[in-house]
């Protein structure tokens, strides 16, 4: 993979491990989840853009329940979205599976 196309991914990784790394400091999720994420992160690294392609999209439709191939269009209907938009929406899930993490660390904590 050239440094282009991985750019985006390395500016989105490092922006990921900094939210939960402030959300591990102020105690809404476990320090264990930014450890997890991080070795999920490097495993990636080691696959090819074709095997972490379909590793994607195979979690993404089981963890939502839904076939494969709905998950492919609506990878191909974003990937034809400005960066810009691609950007906010990718940031956008992030945040919400943030969020799901405080709500079971919460869960867990009571």
């Amino acid at each position: 993979m050239g440094s282009e196309s991985s750019e985006p991914m390395d500016a989105f990784e490092s922006w990921l491990l900094q939210r939960v790394a402030q959300a591990v400091e102020a105690g809404d999720v476990p320090a264990d989840l930014l450890t997890e994420l991080q070795s999920e992160i490097e495993a990636a690294k080691d696959l090819s853009q074709e095997e972490g392609h379909g590793t994607a999209v195979r979690d993404v439709a089981e963890r939502l329940g839904i076939p494969v191939d709905q998950v492919e269009q609506g990878l191909s209907a974003l990937e034809a979205q400005p960066p810009v938009t691609r950007k906010l929406f990718i940031r956008r899930i992030a945040e919400a599976w943030l969020e799901e993490q405080r709500r079971a660390h919460e869960r867990k904590e009571l």
